[in-house]
């Protein structure tokens, strides 16, 4: 063999030698890269996983001390990491089983530093949390109890109670005046984030409701020389936002005349006489505010805006208001106070869309004066004392 035919020989060689070495170096790299992602599986997902169902089996056989130690192995491990096993949900319930006050009062304080930490793993099962859930709600008293006979400050204490209100009766009317107290109280608290971030606003309370019933008219002054007491029919629709009352009502009926009404003295071509009747409408737009409500009574005064009208009735038929003799047909100014008490409550559900919204049926009991500010006849000038009943339908969230 000549030296060209050498040297070829030793070329592919080596080409096959270095062919070899980069099979060798990329396979074991991908080995290598392999054996890192098993690693990583093993040693977090795995880990967070199965010590997540470890720990909810523990939480349903109430072992709260194997809950204890599931909950710190995992933490440990996660911190190490960076990350986090549990929710912020889930760390309050645990920390809520298993007694651990100060665990739940600093993830309360450091509450935006808490939720800005990543999962380990991203966290799709819902079982673990709403069964914690369920385990703190089921036992939220005797949870509390444990709480408050703690060495806690009034503050702790206090924070405890408005969240637990929050899981035993959700969002109702107690625990916004409770967080309104709380916040009042303390205005530069260590919980500030979690009060403002993390528990609920208040309930905005809205209703609307539709009445019907009877209102017994009164007039006062000279107005009640020349008529009696009488009966009216009365409508109202009104909305309530929170404490405050916005509504419209109408009284539809008529009065009677005690004395006669001679033409010598109205100047109208007609002699009225005792008994006869002259149509009485009144109606206008009301505004209150709430002052005292809870399960079964609500009390509201109110001012009225509206329009009373008391004329004849002879020409009615004919549409032509110049044949009327009106005794007033002016704006009126009122104000009165107005009762509510509860009769009964009920959800009205809608099966198409599968909702339901809160209902009551409520007695009303209001008393009001009127005050129209212009009489055309003068002498019979006078106000209306008012006392209405009506039944009243409700539905909303306000009462």
């Amino acid at each position: 063999m000549d030296k060209m035919g050498t040297n070829m020989i030793l070329k592919k060689c080596r080409l096959i030698f270095s062919i070899l070495l980069l099979l060798t170096v990329f396979s074991t790299v991908n080995a290598q890269i392999e054996n890192e992602i098993v690693s990583f599986v093993d040693s977090t997902e795995l880990l967070v996983n199965n010590g997540r169902r470890l720990l909810l089996q523990h939480v349903q056989a109430k072992d709260y001390d194997k809950v204890t130690e599931i909950y710190d192995f995992l933490t440990e491990k996660s911190r190490t990491r960076n990350c986090v096993a549990f929710t912020y949900n889930e760390e309050l319930f645990i920390a809520i089983l298993t007694n651990n006050w100060n665990n739940f009062l600093t993830k309360a304080e450091r509450f935006s530093e808490e939720i800005q930490i990543s999962y380990c793993i991203p966290i799709r099962d819902q079982l673990l949390g709403s069964t914690l859930h369920l385990e703190v709600k089921n036992n939220v008293l005797q949870h509390l109890r444990n709480a408050l006979t703690t060495d806690l400050t009034n503050e702790d204490k206090e924070l405890m109670e408005l969240y637990f209100h929050i899981i035993e009766n959700g969002r109702d009317n107690f625990y916004g005046k409770k967080l309104k107290e709380f916040k009042k109280k303390y205005p530069q608290s260590r919980y500030n984030d979690f009060v403002n971030k993390y528990l609920p606003d208040p309930l905005f309370a809205f209703g609307m409701a539709f009445s019907m019933g009877a209102t017994q008219i009164f007039p006062t002054g000279n107005l009640s020389n020349y008529f009696a007491s009488s009966t009216t029919f009365n409508a109202s629709m009104d909305f309530y936002f929170n404490k405050f009352l916005l509504g419209v009502q109408v009284n539809i009926g008529s009065l009677e005349l005690k004395t006669p009404l001679l033409s010598q003295s109205t100047g109208y071509g007609y002699d009225f006489q005792k008994n006869d009747r002259f149509s009485y409408i009144d109606g206008g737009v009301l505004g209150g505010y709430t002052l005292l409500k809870n399960n079964w009574l609500q009390l509201t005064p109110f001012v009225l805006l509206g329009v009373t009208t008391l004329e004849s009735n002879l020409y009615t038929d004919q549409n032509d208001s110049k044949l009327e003799f009106k005794i007033s047909n002016s704006f009126t100014v009122g104000a009165g106070l107005r009762t509510e008490i509860k009769i009964i409550n009920f959800n009205m559900k809608d099966r198409f869309y599968n909702v339901s919204m809160p209902s009551s049926i409520n007695l009303r009991l209001d008393a009001g004066y009127n005050i129209p500010v212009k009489h055309n006849y003068t002498p019979a000038k006078g106000n209306i004392l008012y006392a209405r009943m009506a039944l009243v339908w409700w539905f909303g969230n306000n009462f």
